[in-house]
């Protein structure tokens, strides 16, 4: 435990880091092994006040104090006499998000509802004026239109990981190729638990846990031919020492091949791309889908021209998306947060309607890659060799250069190369004057410690700058 606070939350080199007389609080100090152990470890001895586990209770009282209010709102003696209190969860269905409520029921008919991620679970309208890159791709993404009556018939692609980045390029290429393309239904609870029976190993991010779910619904809508390539490698864009993609994301295809057994019952079609070099994917293209479907060379030349303009666009309103919000921000004396990750993390159910809960704080929303382009490519501390990481740093950089915006990190549970950007995007911001915040997901819909980080944001820094 202490080890755990010392070199990891507090991220001390040495004992000499954290001064010479300390302090300690929190309910945990109230174990004597404890409060030993961390004296034992920094080789110091400090200070437990004798109300070390309710400090902030505490602390809490001298902020209301501060507040000089005419009259409290605690309840009197009286009151507590006829005092009661009853909890009921419950599901809000205004979204999909389908946030799990808890209605808490006082004497008097009051209410405090909790477990809300927009402002719907309480009754009252969302507020949808609030711009949001988050929502601005999720539905740039799902409204890909279909080619009806193609003739080559109909083809499934799994809606997560790296297709919330290479969508509009596979969905241009394949519809110009005649198929009419399927995609997954939106990520829920339901399609995790779908495709739960065929996932290996549990330490995986549950990005990749949802893509079993995905599969299973694809086979369970009567696709017979589902199209999931392996991408070693992303587009390169000039800001790392290479472009790959990670593990996970490049050769999942295979692992599903691996454990969903369905798939040996239909077309599971799992190339091995590289979408970087254009001269070269035409070739492979060609042979591939020469071999699969006996498509002359000039077709697939045709259908790459379509996919590499769709990405390209795709990419462009992504940026002016960018450009516009920030200037939305601007105009109207917002704050800006961009809120980084990878591009999957667009997917309301594995963000949590964490890009809503910001909204509802009247912060404006923008994504990592819609500013990455902004500086060119700049040293860093670590090998910088995955394309949405150098996104990350890139950001991280300028964020460093505009008072208006501040970087919060999404990482998933699991990912363990994200214990090395966070510490890297954290060097970066820290070095600059600003704050770091990361918030760790993964299966678990509770947002009470998101809500807790981002006030803490706000009042840190935020707020503080105005």
């Amino acid at each position: 435990v202490v080890k755990n606070a010392i070199y990891k939350v507090i991220r001390a080199a040495s004992a000499t880091d954290l001064g010479e007389n300390l302090v300690v609080q929190g309910g945990t100090f109230n174990n004597d092994a404890v409060l030993r152990s961390f004296e034992l470890e920094l080789g110091r001895q400090v200070t437990r006040p004798t109300i070390a586990g309710i400090m902030g209770a505490f602390g809490a009282a001298l902020a209301v104090k501060d507040l000089n209010l005419a009259k409290s709102e605690m309840l009197n003696e009286k009151a507590l006499e006829s005092f009661s209190h009853s909890a009921r969860p419950t599901v809000c269905k205004s979204c999909t998000n389908r946030c799990n409520l808890t209605i808490n029921e006082f004497d008097g008919g009051r209410k405090f509802i909790s477990g809300n991620r927009c402002e719907r679970g309480l009754g009252k309208k969302k507020d949808d004026s609030m711009p949001n890159m988050y929502k601005f791709k999720h539905d740039y993404l799902r409204n890909l239109k279909p080619k009806e009556n193609a003739t080559r018939g109909k083809v499934g692609i799994p809606m997560g990981l790296n297709m919330y980045e290479n969508l509009p390029f596979w969905h241009a290429f394949l519809t110009a190729l005649d198929f009419h393309v399927v995609l997954s239904p939106e990520s829920n609870r339901k399609i995790y638990l779908k495709g739960q029976y065929t996932i290996p190993s549990d330490t995986v991010c549950y990005p990749a846990k949802l893509m079993h779910g995905h599969i299973e619904a694809l086979l369970d809508a009567g696709i017979t031919t589902i199209f999931y390539p392996c991408l070693p490698y992303n587009f390169d864009e000039k800001l790392g020492d290479n472009h790959y993609n990670c593990p996970v994301v490049a050769y999942y295809p295979e692992l599903l091949a691996g454990n969903v057994k369905r798939l040996d019952t239909i077309k599971y079609l799992t190339p091995y791309f590289g979408l970087h070099r254009k001269k070269d994917f035409i070739k492979k293209a060609a042979e591939y889908f020469g071999k699969e479907y006996n498509i002359a060379k000039s077709e697939i030349k045709t259908a790459c021209d379509c996919a590499y303009n769709a990405y390209d666009k795709y990419r462009s309103d992504i940026k002016a998306e960018g450009d516009r919000i920030i200037k939305f921000a601007r105009e109207h004396n917002y704050p800006i947060i961009v809120l980084a990750g990878r591009p999957y993390h667009v997917d309301p159910e594995i963000n949590h309607g964490i890009d809503s809960l910001l909204n509802s704080f009247k912060l404006c929303v923008i994504t990592e890659d819609s500013i990455s382009a902004k500086l060119e490519k700049q040293p860093v501390k670590v090998l910088n060799q995955w394309t949405y990481h150098s996104r990350l740093y890139s950001a991280a950089r300028y964020v460093a250069t505009q008072p208006d915006m501040q970087l919060i990190q999404l990482i998933s549970f699991g990912c363990g190369i994200d214990a090395i950007t966070g510490d890297e995007v954290r060097s970066i911001l820290e070095n600059s004057g600003k704050l770091y915040t990361q918030i760790k997901i993964d299966e678990i819909y509770n947002l009470g410690a998101v809500k807790i980080r981002i006030r803490s944001l706000l009042a840190a820094n935020i707020k503080g700058d105005k």
